[in-house]
């Protein structure tokens, strides 16, 4: 199997330079990083989704800040809409997770139970991060949960506001253990406290997937960051590739084969830079 540059048109290999050989152990370390590769990149589209939703949310946001009269009542359920939608994609990805570690690393206890004290101390040390979550489930058994929605159109600006009461709240639910809501909170901007929760999910909660869950994922990065690097060296416009020439395949007639590599690891998994740290 050969390193192998290509040149990517319209994301179509247009052009290929055969650099070397795969050393022996290099071969040894693609076949252990290629399968987490492949499992990661499945399990991590969850965050592509969960930002997704998040920019769907403030995407909208933004373009109720423009002059013109609305709706204010189909605003407030489209608002709730995206609401609920985004909240149920970062529920559904912390259940995938927690799920994945009982299937892949049930036997490695120590482990869990670190997975389980850095969630724990992102939930001390990130209030938004604690109080979205128990909001989460207060929708859960409340229904919509917008709260306290006005938009004002002036002479020269546009202005929403978008509010929850901490006191209204808890005379709904009160049960909030990760955040322990209290009264004086008072009045409480949504806005900020999702982007921070949002922040949160992307950054800290990914970090600790990539650091326990996915430990293999750093080494995986360095070994293809590496290579690429080595083709770069070459001309600046090729991306990393592996080229097979069929010598391992059954058949005397096996055609040479290239198989797509990561160049960037973590960026491709949609992972933020902060996470690698």
């Amino acid at each position: 199997m050969k390193i192998t540059g290509y040149v990517k048109n319209h994301g179509t290999p247009t052009e290929t330079h055969d650099l070397r050989d795969l050393s022996v152990e290099e071969l040894k370390h693609h076949a252990v990083f290629k399968p987490v590769v492949a499992e990661a990149r499945s399990r991590f589209a969850l965050f592509r989704v969960l930002d997704d939703n998040f920019h769907e949310w403030t995407d909208y946001l933004k373009s109720l800040l423009h002059p013109g009269a609305v709706d204010d009542d189909a605003v407030a359920l489209k608002l709730d809409r995206l609401l609920l939608n985004y909240l149920n994609a970062a529920h559904h990805l912390r259940q995938h997770f927690e799920a994945s570690f009982q299937q892949r690393l049930r036997a490695d206890d120590a482990e869990h139970k670190r997975y389980k004290m850095l969630v724990e101390q992102l939930t001390q040390t990130s209030w938004p991060f604690a109080f979205i979550q128990d909001f989460r489930f207060h929708l859960q058994r409340q229904g919509l949960g917008l709260g306290f929605f006005r938009r004002t159109v002036g002479p020269t600006s546009v202005t929403l506001e978008i509010t929850l009461n901490a006191a209204e709240i808890l005379n709904l639910t009160k049960d909030w253990p990760r955040s322990k809501l209290a009264a004086t909170k008072g009045i409480m901007p949504l806005v900020p406290l999702l982007r921070d929760f949002h922040a949160q999910m992307m950054q800290g909660y990914a970090g600790i997937v990539v650091r326990t869950l996915f430990a293999e994922l750093l080494p995986a990065e360095e070994f293809y960051k590496k290579l690429a690097a080595e083709v770069r060296q070459k001309d600046p416009r090729l991306s990393l590739a592996f080229r097979d020439d069929g010598a391992s395949l059954s058949g005397s007639n096996a055609e040479p084969k290239l198989i797509f590599v990561p160049n960037d690891l973590l960026a491709e998994l949609g992972v933020p830079t902060m996470v690698r740290k």
